[in-house]
């Protein structure tokens, strides 16, 4: 078994621990928020850790009414731009800690009198060092090239902190189970989906709202870890210009879940497997797929809340990854021309 999935599978486990240790944590954020009203939210992060990014625009746009955007480091480590962030909840996401424009832009948006917080694997990387709250993803050493259980991690933080913030008990109680449902998850054998994939060099990954950060990771994993050409787009983007390369026997997997998008994306599913392909459908098992959207299912475990079901999918899918990588004759664990941590200025 390979370090990726070894370590994708010990996400669950990293997961209740987090959940009980960082509890008080996310108060102390709650509570200065409290004291200290923000108007809108960025997010500081790059590679996988900017997929939880996107994760995190979703939670606080839809949950929170936080208009929240994604920063761009070199703002302020290239261009040394003074922004104005007082009003802003800056939350840091980063498995290392250690690049220097992600800890300079923190350090920015401290100093301007914003919220800090910072999502890290590491407590003791200056990135944690930058911010005024840490919230440890207590994922444990992570040795394999490719994150797994940190960005599993990085959404759970997330969702809990949204959770406690809208006192929201559905989402808490739903948290609980979440552990047990990514256990679950580690089980799902989707090598049904290897005879779609294996002899591929390119494909889409497709998701929307709370499941595009999926996608966006999954192709992320496709590209370094098992040599595909995977490009990420919502169910609603992929309808414009990237349509065009969608021809027969194309390669696509879709993720869904059972929200308000989840009608509009069984269409698209379905209007695609009209033209010919190969459509792969990552869907909580308890959700009713029609007869006729004739997509290759893969086996997940039944839905745990809309806003969770993407980890569940997610933690599945890294599994799958790191299979097929092995499969398509890589090593998930040493991807070409890439390093564990990665340090841009």
């Amino acid at each position: 078994m390979t370090l990726m999935e070894q370590e994708a599978r010990e996400a669950p486990a990293c997961i209740q621990q987090q959940f009980t240790e960082n509890a008080t944590r996310w108060q102390a954020v709650l509570s200065k928020l409290a004291n200290h009203p923000v108007t809108h939210a960025m997010t500081i992060a790059r590679g996988s850790s900017d997929h939880a990014a996107m994760f995190a625009k979703y939670l606080f746009e839809v949950q929170l009414g936080l208009v929240t955007s994604s920063a761009a480091p070199s703002v302020v480590s290239v261009y040394h731009a003074d922004l104005s962030l007082r009003q802003t909840l800056v939350v840091g996401l980063s498995q290392s800690g250690q690049s220097p424009d992600i800890v300079a832009m923190m350090q920015q948006a401290r100093a301007a009198g914003a919220v800090t917080v910072a999502l890290v694997n590491q407590e003791d990387s200056p990135l944690a060092e930058a911010a005024e709250f840490v919230i440890p993803l207590y994922a444990g050493k992570e040795r394999a090239v490719a994150a797994t259980k940190s960005y599993v991690c990085t959404l759970a933080a997330l969702a809990q902190f949204v959770s406690l913030y809208q006192q929201d008990t559905a989402l808490e109680q739903a948290l609980t189970q979440l552990p047990t449902a990514l256990h679950a998850a580690t089980m799902c054998d989707w090598s049904v989906a290897h005879k779609i994939f294996l002899p591929s060099q390119d494909a889409f990954m497709v998701g929307r709202g709370y499941g595009f950060a999926i996608a966006l990771e999954a192709a992320l994993k496709g590209k370094e870890t098992a040599g595909i050409h995977a490009e990420a787009f919502s169910s609603a983007e992929v309808l414009h210009g990237p349509f065009a390369l969608v021809k027969k026997d194309f390669p696509v997997m879709v993720f869904a879940q059972p929200d308000a998008t989840w009608q509009g994306t069984l269409s698209l599913t379905q209007r695609m497997q009209d033209m010919g392909v190969k459509v792969v459908l990552a869907a909580p098992a308890d959700q009713v797929v029609p007869e006729a959207l004739h997509a290759i299912l893969v086996p997940l475990p039944n839905s745990v809340h809309p806003m969770l079901d993407p980890l569940v999918q997610v933690q599945a899918f890294y599994i799958w990854m790191a299979q097929l990588s092995v499969a398509r004759g890589f090593n998930p664990d040493q991807p070409v021309n890439l390093n564990k941590v990665t340090e841009t200025q």
